[in-house]
């Protein structure tokens, strides 16, 4: 049986550890606009009595949870007694309900901006342009009115030889979203909350056969896309069942729509025989306002949306994500994250620049929204122009993925390395911050560091990616070398947020410390969920003496179901509620969870040795900066490991051109070539790239790799979206590049290290 909510007032207002909070708010009524706008201002949580005694108790183990194959139940020393839900049950119910607080309170903030194109010029404008939260208001109710008013009206011309009725304001049906990052997304994803429709994204870079898959499952009737995918939708559309309406997000002339709809979509049935209408967002706007719908205010347990996580394995599995989900990870946020005391009531922006169709980015969107941040969006979908945009937005606050935060630190050190005075100036700088950090925790209040340092080497940095006004950035999704975190702590003077969750979570369920002493870890878990570790006897781990095993969470931010597959949903959810999520984890005495293997992936080599290779692969990933990529291959019958490697090709172009100068002029093409085709070159790296992991035996280290920028991509179907590796497909996929390295033998002499 399920407790019933316990939001964030609840906690403050009944655990004496928060007094002084209490204190602070008692001149508001709970419930009131103005008692949340303070309470908002006053967290994080983790600030209460004082962050020092938080920092030392990240997470306490519950007492009496301990048994047999198990470590102790965990949770945050924030909420040792309850799980919290929502930040107001009564308020807050839902996360549309966060969005109508921010229109109520901050109705000319900036809500959604992008660059607008000017196509006299054929040019991007070098500015942001936004609309504000009570336009965006205004556009999603019209949006939303317009969805109902075409779906439920071809619904009632379909079966009116049957005489049934659909009503105008009918919501039990499914909108599909298929775009690259842009505002029409989030406008509709508002859209679908007002009206308590529920929506599932589709990756653009899945094929067409899981985008098939994820349609006819769902029986969505709708389809919201970018234009560019058209054909893409075209080919496909005879062999879905229930698409009927489809939305281009681009705006489309009347010709335009004449000539799609007349010619193309004319010829073109869905597999029931029926016909596909095709309307611009434009006229579904102007439906939706001709015939307005009132709003159908979402509840707890209302459907938000159907996350498909492809997994290594298998078909799609649509994660259900309930309203409640996203109230207890909004929750998590507030409890975890700080506005600085100088940017406390002025306008935030953030830069949506990971995947919508990613849960780590809806979550972060959610909390910017409860917020009343402004989300800009990247002006095309490039991620070479994420700089570019970033001058222009200068956002507060950054969330990215560790293949990003490495060519950011790459691109800074090859800047560095302009003369020889520059380079020691600047590494002296970054090696007094990097001893200060590693000695000292907390932000660098120095008078030399904002006099000194700041001014020579820091500030010019930030400018130059555009991170001016960044108080923080956030990273998860793959691990990230300590090493990189630590640099970028002390080149950009901000704090690093590594974070982990799943599409299973709502995302993030812990974060660390912006500002640790000791980074690498992902953080406690978070007030809004609860964790334990499952021994995994047949890997080494024991959970109940060494605090190693399957990772397993519950709660209210944690899923209960896969969207029309009990069998999936039975073999990871247990009778008692928890999840398994696949993943090897260790708890730290702080309660700090780091993630260091992943469950069943192992392999013998010829020797006998056992050996994990998601848990090698981390240890590169989060050791060595130099890779971006990392896929690890043993053949049984060798005593050695081969890998595919991507690597960043400035960093390695530093880190080689010691003994080989001539490598900072060559193209990353003729870098990649040369590696590849130079035995010694490459043994030469791969030397210095088994230097960074001295937590592997010799067996578990690399003795011959093939390099390349890119390697594992989604369009060759080795790693899924979320970029977990297909192992027996990418066996497959590189079977004569590995068969070629065992060929070639060993780089490593003797085969020793």
């Amino acid at each position: 049986m399920e407790e019933p909510d316990y939001s964030l007032v609840d906690l403050i207002e009944s655990n004496s550890r928060y007094a002084s909070l209490k204190e602070s708010l008692s001149g508001y009524v709970r419930g009131s606009d103005e008692y949340f706008i303070e309470l908002f201002k006053l967290l994080p949580l983790s600030s209460w009595p004082t962050y020092k005694t938080f920092l030392r108790k990240q997470a306490i183990q519950v007492e009496n949870s301990q048994y047999n194959g198990f470590s102790p139940v965990y949770r945050s020393s924030l909420s040792p007694d309850r799980l919290v839900t929502c930040v107001d049950q009564e308020v807050f119910p839902s996360a549309y309900h966060h969005f109508k607080f921010a229109v109520r309170n901050w109705p000319d903030n900036d809500c959604l901006g992008y660059r607008p194109f000017d196509p006299l010029t054929g040019k991007w404008e070098s500015y942001y342009q936004f609309e504000s939260y009570a336009d965006v208001d205004k556009r999603i109710q019209n949006i939303g009115s317009g969805i109902l008013t075409l779906v439920n009206s071809r619904n009632r011309h379909q079966d009116s030889n049957k005489d049934v009725t659909v009503p105008l304001d009918s919501n039990d049906f499914i909108v599909s979203i298929l775009s690259h990052n842009r505002m029409e997304w989030v406008l509709t994803d508002l859209a679908c909350q007002a009206y308590s429709l529920a929506n599932t994204a589709l990756y653009e870079t899945l094929g067409p056969t899981t985008s098939e898959y994820i349609l006819n499952l769902t029986e969505s009737p709708v389809l919201v896309f970018a234009k560019s995918n058209f054909f893409k939708i075209i080919s496909i559309l005879p062999k879905l069942k229930f698409l009927r309406t489809l939305i281009c997000m681009d705006d489309l002339s009347n010709e335009e729509l004449t000539i799609l709809n007349d010619s193309i979509l004319s010829q073109k049935l869905n597999s029931n025989k029926e016909s596909v209408k095709l309307f611009s967002l434009k006229q579904v706007e102007m439906i939706g306002s001709l015939n307005h719908i009132p709003e159908i205010l979402p509840l707890q347990d209302s459907l938000y949306t159907i996350s498909f996580t492809s997994g290594t394995t298998g078909v799609p599995k649509g994660v259900e994500m309930t309203h409640q989900n996203v109230t207890a990870g909004i929750a998590f946020g507030y409890s975890t994250f700080k506005i600085p005391t100088h940017k406390v009531g002025l306008q935030l922006h953030d830069m949506c620049f990971l995947p919508l169709a990613h849960i780590f980015q809806r979550m972060i969107v959610s909390y910017d929204i409860a917020t009343g941040t402004g989300i800009g969006f990247i002006h095309k979908p490039d991620p070479t122009v994420l700089v570019e945009d970033l001058n222009l937005l200068k956002p507060d606050t950054l969330s990215l993925v560790p293949r990003v935060l490495t060519k950011f630190e790459a691109g800074i050190k090859n800047s560095m390395d302009k003369s020889s005075f520059q380079r020691n100036v600047a590494t002296n700088i970054l090696e007094s911050k990097q001893a200060r950090f590693t000695s000292k925790g907390g932000p660098d209040k120095s008078v030399i560091n904002y006099l000194v340092f700041h001014r020579v080497l820091i500030d010019k940095i930030r400018e130059s990616l555009g991170l001016v006004n960044a108080s923080y950035l956030v990273t998860g999704s793959a691990p990230i070398s300590n090493e990189t975190l630590l640099f970028l702590r002390s080149a950009l003077d901000v704090g690093m947020r590594q974070g982990y969750g799943l599409t299973e979570t709502f995302a993030g369920i812990c974060l660390c410390e912006p500002h640790e002493r000791d980074p690498g870890t992902c953080g406690a878990i978070g007030i809004s969920s609860e964790c334990r570790l499952k021994s995994v006897p047949q890997m080494g781990y024991h959970a109940d003496k060494d605090y190693k095993g399957e990772l397993q969470v519950r709660g209210p931010q944690v899923f209960k179901h896969y969207y029309k597959n009990d069998v999936e949903t039975k073999r990871v959810i247990d009778e008692e509620g928890w999840f398994s999520t696949g993943d090897i984890a260790f708890i730290d005495k702080k309660g700090r969870i780091s993630v260091i293997d992943r469950v069943k992936n192992f392999f013998k080599l010829a020797q006998g040795e056992y050996v994990a290779p998601e848990k090698i692969e981390n240890i590169y990933l989060s050791s060595c900066p130099h890779i971006t990529q990392i896929f690890l291959y043993g053949n049984s019958l060798k005593t050695y490991l081969v890998g595919i490697v991507g690597i960043d090709p400035d960093s390695v172009q530093l880190l080689i051109s010691k003994k080989y100068p001539q490598a900072k002029a060559w193209t990353p093409a003729q870098l990649i070539e040369n590696i590849n085709s130079d035995i010694a070159l490459k043994r030469h790296l791969l030397i210095l790239l088994n230097k960074d992991v001295n937590a592997l035996q010799g067996f578990e280290k690399l003795h011959n790799i093939y390099v390349d920028l890119e390697p594992l991509t989604v369009e060759d179907d080795v790693i899924t979206p979320t970029l977990k590796i297909k192992r027996h497909k990418a066996t497959k996929h590189f079977k004569k590049t590995l068969d070629a390295l065992y060929e070639e033998g060993s780089m490593i002499k003797n085969g020793k290290l």
